[in-house]
């Protein structure tokens, strides 16, 4: 990518702020997570036929450290194709996580609280990898994890990086992460888990009706939402439409 360095300490790559794994780091993640979701914590995955060829967002519920690591593996794309939208005070000012996790897996930071300037620059970061690698950006609507695993309300930003961004939108859902790891446990329990992908959002659609840009972003918010929620209780929003107009 370019306006990229090599730290030379760490020899992790490095654009605005942004930290990309190094290609041994993200291997060596990869085989280890498809390992453990295969023996330890067996993945069930259903509607992976949804996931569009192209660059695209994924956003799902988030109560687990696990979560994009079940995200990806359930994906089967390589992990290298994925970057995650990371709150910046957690992954970047913690020594600890930051030698722990971007090691691993490509992270591009974003501010709790962004200002115009901090968002503008995350935008951007965000627009260039999806331009450059034709990759995948991962979305946690919530913001953080749940404290105890179901779902918070959505933040408004998730709309704005949606519209802003102008990729297609896919909704999941992640069943037993909260059970694997929860927020405060660091030692993982073995338990199943299931990721259940939604079809991609038409945000054309979505937002035909709307007049202003925070309605609009509203919107987003609030079909996401519900689409997660369908997801997580086996129903795919197509699906739940094609029944009620066959009766009537």
């Amino acid at each position: 990518m370019s306006d990229m360095y090599v730290d030379r300490m760490t020899g992790w790559r490095k654009s605005n702020g942004a930290i990309w794994a190094p290609a041994v780091g993200s291997a060596v993640f990869e085989s280890f997570c498809r390992m453990f979701f295969a023996c330890y914590c067996p993945l069930t995955v259903e509607g992976r036929h949804h996931l569009p060829d192209g660059p695209f967002l994924l956003c799902s519920n988030h109560s687990s450290h696990a979560d994009s690591a079940a995200l990806m593996s359930a994906s089967g794309r390589s992990f290298r194709s994925f970057a995650l939208l990371g709150a910046s005070d957690y992954f970047f000012h913690s020594r600890i996580v930051r030698w722990s996790v971007t090691p691993l897996m490509h992270v591009i930071p974003i501010d709790r609280r962004p200002g115009p300037k901090s968002l503008t620059d995350c935008l951007a970061t965000c627009r260039r990898f999806l331009e450059q690698t034709r990759g995948i950006l991962i979305l946690y609507p919530e913001g953080t994890r749940s404290p105890d695993g179901h779902m918070q309300a959505f933040k408004a930003g998730a709309g704005l990086f949606a519209i802003e961004l102008g990729v297609p939108v896919v909704p999941a859902n992640i069943e037993g992460t909260y059970r694997i790891l929860p927020k405060g446990r660091f030692m993982p329990r073995s338990s199943p888990l299931t990721v259940r992908f939604g079809q991609a959002l038409a945000l054309t659609t979505l937002s035909r009706n709307v007049e202003s840009v925070r309605d609009r972003r509203r919107s987003v918010v609030e079909q996401l939402a519900r689409n997660i929620r369908l997801l997580s209780l086996g129903h795919r929003p197509d699906e739940l439409v094609a029944g009620v107009q066959e009766k009537g």
